[in-house]
């Protein structure tokens, strides 16, 4: 049933949210590149981003996969933040008064590339206790010599790199599992540079033109084409409807997750996520709020994210209005009950 319903509505939603996340890869992009990156042609955002292995990393078909026992030093929560460890935010255009905001209740966001928005540039983000987390999005132009220069152009203090972006999808990093597998050594090269924990490819149900329509199926094949790969935690997005199965307006998402846990053996960072039918900010907020108190008290979730900052191409997903204010939804998001971070 969750199958059936997430392959329908990301045919439906896929080409929207793909044009929004394009454009927020690519002002990432941009404004790194005025500050003196690299051309953004051979960078991690390509022409559209969107977000979306472990020592020993490997498996077969739905075998669970090697635990990571890595020991490095962007494994830990972050030691300045007054709440959780887990709640983060998927969006790149982020101004200080935005990331000031969310702060309260967020502690971390990523923007599909590898360096922080201008808006937040050099250290406002840092000063307010939220973490960065960089992105390889892509593999296009990934070599020795660009995994190098992304290695030197991600700020100091980052502890984690996420993999590539919805590799299963044709109009995101577009890799085959296989291809994804063979590029990964640079991702590791990078993360191995900085001392990052590594998120794997961010997976999600395609409709469409795909590499793959089965997230579990996508990574089945890439540990087993990466067999020995490092990859400390499983990356994925869930996007599915707000009417749940019962009481819980989450359960689909909750299904998914527990299938991921199934499946695979890693910590899960679940780094986009919304209810892609909502017809009232209400039916968003109770699906948040089923998430939330699921995701918060669920010890295989490391870290998740919501979609988006601002987006008008998921119905009442909104966290913010104006520059600085939170909408209903994103008080509700900042304001929900935490874990500790352990």
């Amino acid at each position: 049933m969750i199958e059936t319903h997430v392959e329908v509505t990301m045919t439906r939603f896929h080409d929207a949210r793909t044009r929004w996340l394009g454009g927020a890869a690519m002002a990432a992009i941009v404004s790194a590149a005025a500050c003196g990156a690299s051309d953004p042609s051979a960078g991690a955002g390509g022409d559209g981003g969107d977000g979306g292995g472990s020592g020993g990393a490997g498996g077969n078909g739905g075998s669970m996969v090697g635990s990571s026992s890595s020991g490095m030093t962007g494994g830990g929560p972050p030691s300045s933040h007054p709440t959780g460890c887990k709640r983060g935010v998927a969006y790149g255009y982020h101004s200080t008064a935005d990331m000031q905001a969310l702060s309260p209740g967020v502690s971390w966001w990523y923007n599909w590339t590898h360096v922080p928005d201008e808006g937040v540039r050099p250290d406002a983000y840092e000063t307010l206790g939220v973490d960065y987390v960089p992105m390889v999005w892509g593999g296009d132009g990934l070599d020795g010599a660009r995994a190098a220069q992304i290695a030197d152009e991600i700020p100091d203090g980052v502890r984690f790199l996420l993999g590539f972006n919805e590799p299963n999808f044709g109009a995101q990093a577009n890799l085959s599992a296989a291809e994804a597998a063979a590029l990964w050594p640079h991702v590791e090269a990078i993360a191995d540079a900085r001392g990052l924990a590594l998120v794997s490819p961010a997976v999600n149900y395609c409709g469409g033109a795909c590499q793959e329509t089965d997230p579990f199926t996508y990574l089945d094949d890439f540990f087993a084409a990466c067999e020995g790969c490092r990859v400390d935690y499983l990356g994925v997005h869930i996007y599915t409807a707000c009417q749940g199965d019962g009481t819980n307006k989450a359960q689909w998402l909750i299904n998914q997750i527990e299938t991921y846990k199934t499946r695979f053996d890693k910590p899960i960072w679940l780094t986009e996520f919304a209810c892609d039918n909502a017809g009232s900010l209400a039916e968003q907020r109770a699906f948040m709020v089923d998430a939330l108190t699921y995701l918060e008290n669920e010890p295989r979730v490391a870290r998740y994210a919501w979609f988006s900052g601002r987006a008008d191409n998921v119905a009442n997903a909104s966290l913010l209005g104006g520059d600085g204010a939170l909408t209903e939804l994103g008080e509700a998001y900042v304001d929900a009950p935490q874990t500790s971070c352990e």
